[in-house]
């Protein structure tokens, strides 16, 4: 299970919390109905025990709803991951990626033209991009300060080059991953690099106790491998 179908099952856990809590609430909300127009049985003084079971009953309700709502929120912001989250154990993460940094090297592209459009007063020029140069003479001016001299400033071309950049190394990881993975694949299973600290990479995911005895070890996660000194890792894991 990659990462993604990890985060899509625990969307459906979510949501089904939060139908689960709802449901139980939704038993106790129809109970109470019979009780509503119930004149006595809500303003009758004194201790009323059936009334008092209702009341905290219809308080855990309450608070079922709002657990429903928290889980409903928290399978909303996995969801809104899941969409705009590349991630590396992707099967088309390389293709992702490289989709994102042409998007991100069109956007730097046409706000670079735009710049420049804009320091000739080209009017035209920028009228053919669907824009007006009074109107961005006005955006400017609003800023309010004299160091902004164009639409776009440096520092958003330098976010924008920073991201192309860390998804372009990003590629790179993958794909050196990918070959450590392909080479744990024709090595039986497991390769194991290094000297005195060795990245250990298995073609699968490997069984629990193995994991628990590299944790144990002192080994960490990292890049699709497991990381640590030689001399402690475990014999289950080989030599």
């Amino acid at each position: 299970m990659n990462t993604r179908e990890r985060l899509e099952a625990k969307v459906e856990r979510r949501e089904e919390w939060a139908e689960g809590r709802r449901a139980k609430a939704a038993v106790v909300f129809r109970e109470a109905e019979h009780f509503h127009g119930d004149y006595a049985f809500n303003t009758q003084p004194g201790h009323i025990p059936e009334r008092a079971r209702l009341i905290r009953r219809e308080e855990h309700a309450f608070e079922d709803m709002k657990m429903a709502d928290h889980h409903d929120s928290k399978a909303a912001g996995l969801a809104h991951q899941l969409d705009r989250s590349v991630f590396s154990d992707d099967t088309d993460a390389i293709e992702k990626l490289e989709a994102r940094i042409a998007e991100h090297e069109r956007t730097r592209d046409r706000m670079k033209q735009i710049n420049a459009l804009y320091r000739k007063g080209d009017a035209t020029g920028l009228t053919a991009l669907g824009l007006n140069l009074d109107t961005l003479r006005a955006k400017v001016a609003s800023i309010g300060m004299s160091f902004v001299k164009v639409p776009f400033e440096g520092f958003q071309l330098t976010n924008l080059g920073a991201r192309i950049r860390s998804d372009k190394e990003r590629i790179e990881e993958i794909k050196r991953r990918t070959a450590r993975t392909e080479a744990a694949e024709a090595n039986g299973g497991v390769t194991i690099e290094g000297a005195e600290y060795v990245r250990v990479t298995f073609a699968e995911k490997p069984e629990r106790d193995i994991l628990e005895a590299l944790r144990g070890a002192g080994f960490y996660w990292q890049g699709g491998s497991w990381c640590g000194k030689r001399e402690a890792l475990p014999a289950s894991v080989g030599a």
